[in-house]
């Protein structure tokens, strides 16, 4: 193997090293992801589309889940696939900007990747992004290589792990339509590619009742987040916002030196038709259609997820505008590169306020806002065999990683967010402790007590954004006006 390959690839299991064993499973989706692999682990079968795997794609769900079954730990399962599709990603971005523009291209995509905080954060958490990057970056080089039936295949796949994965069909058809002019082999690639799509879209109208229900819920979704975002900035700061995301995020997951190179050397490589121009637009024509929805339509909530793609396929094109100045900007480059994931980690590890929050879901360590992992670890620690715990539902989603971080069996909890579950259970068991967290819905953290269903609870730890309480003993009953 290449030196100028073996560095990036050390460099990339380098930085993986930590988040892998300390991070925690917040963004991406990770912990609801985890939990419906191992649920599937239990009773491997055919996914009922919506109804099982709701808005997540089922080919990551099951690759989890058959991990879990021969390795037994949920959460090492997800993140050794997460690992190993990450290091893959460095090594086919390497091989991809090589083959296009040269050993020394492939060199700097290669470590930009590597570095990349958010690709770190993916890479050694349960989230899908490390995933579907590989197979996509898969598919590219096969294309590239003109081996269509398994470039098709393998961009089938990554349609089913992230649904955005589905906008890429027809333009991988028309890239190798350009490239080749050959009708009949971009056509046979989008039918080969489209059908574990129209696969999924069969089983989900069987069982869901509507071919695209996880598309639909998805856009539900962006659409309410994106009128939180008109109310909580105004129209006119939102739409600039949206305007000038993605380019601004990709310089983040790229690392800024890097990914303003990239931006900067992909619009020349465009406006001089350069080898590998496509490229360029295989990577942001999808993010001109997400700001378009965003800053004109207003249905869309941008995400710097959704720049993974972007942001990669850009570096590619880094090197061709490090070449053009002078020698000491790679130094600069390189060092900009691995400053910016020890400068986001260091922002919003064990921290609060507008900054970490920020920071937090691009930094390259999952991390929970404080106080959140520290309650999971009471559970952990305090919840005994008799103990059955109410969990309190978040607006910001904060109960999900709190009660994955608890590692604490379902028959123990009781979910508020699962309200038919709620229901059912407990007419025959009545909880013993809660946790109410940052804008829940049973009550107000910082209260010492709480009523539910006439239960008393009272305060036993409180932390920054959540506290765990007990059933209120009969002394402090009686105590109580």
């Amino acid at each position: 193997m290449k030196r100028d390959l073996l560095f990036p690839l050390a460099v990339a299991a380098l930085a993986r090293a930590a988040p892998f064993a300390y991070g925690y499973e917040h963004y991406g989706d990770a912990p609801v992801r985890i939990e419906l692999a191992e649920r599937w682990a239990a009773d491997p079968h055919l996914w009922h589309g919506f109804l099982e795997s709701y808005q997540y794609g089922p080919l990551h769900l099951t690759l989890i889940g058959a991990l879990v079954r021969l390795l037994g730990d949920r959460i090492f399962a997800a993140r050794l696939l997460s690992l190993a599709c990450g290091l893959a990603g460095v090594w086919l971005l390497y091989r991809i900007a090589g083959r296009e523009r040269g050993p020394g291209a492939g060199f700097w995509a290669a470590l930009g990747l590597a570095l990349s905080p958010l690709h770190i954060q993916a890479s050694a958490t349960g989230a899908s992004e490390a995933v579907f990057l590989a197979l996509l970056l898969g598919a590219l080089l096969l294309a590239l290589e003109d081996r269509v039936p398994g470039s098709a295949l393998l961009l089938g796949a990554a349609g089913l792990v992230r649904y955005d994965g589905w906008m890429y069909v027809p333009l991988f058809g028309a890239l190798l339509f350009w490239r080749h002019r050959k009708v009949a082999t971009a056509l046979g690639f989008c039918a080969l590619a489209a059908a574990p799509a129209l696969f999924w879209m069969w089983v989900n109208a069987r069982w869901a009742g509507d071919p695209l229900a996880p598309i639909h819920h998805i856009d539900r979704d962006h659409a309410q987040l994106a009128r939180m975002a008109l109310d909580s900035s105004g129209p006119f700061w939102t739409r600039l916002g949206a305007l000038v995301y993605w380019p601004l995020a990709a310089c983040v997951v790229a690392t800024p030196a890097l990914g303003f190179l990239g931006l900067w050397g992909s619009a020349r490589a465009v406006r001089r038709r350069e080898q590998g121009w496509e490229l360029v637009a295989l990577a942001w024509i999808p993010a001109v259609y997400f700001t378009f929805r965003a800053a004109v339509m207003a249905d869309f909530y941008p995400m710097a997820r959704f720049t993974m793609v972007a942001a990669a396929l850009s570096l590619v094109f880094a090197h061709d505008a490090l070449a053009l100045l002078a020698r000491p900007a790679r130094a600069v480059a390189a060092a900009l590169a691995l400053a910016t994931p020890l400068v986001l980690a260091a922002l919003c590890w064990n921290r609060t306020g507008g900054l970490a929050e920020w920071a937090r879901p691009m930094a390259p360590i999952g991390s929970l806002p404080p106080g959140i992992a520290e309650a999971a670890d009471w559970l952990k620690a305090q919840a005994s065999g008799d103990d059955l715990v109410l969990v309190d539902e978040s607006t910001y989603y904060l109960d999900i990683p709190l009660v994955l971080a608890s590692g604490l069996p379902e028959a123990k909890l009781l979910r508020s967010r699962w309200r038919e579950d709620l229901e059912r259970r407990i007419a025959s068991r009545a909880p013993t402790l809660a946790v109410l967290v940052e804008h829940g819905r049973l009550g107000h953290f910082k209260e010492d007590r709480f009523e539910f269903r006439e239960l008393p609870f009272c305060a036993a730890q409180r932390y920054t954004y959540a506290t765990v309480y007990r059933r209120c003993a009969p002394a402090s009953l009686k105590r109580s006006p």
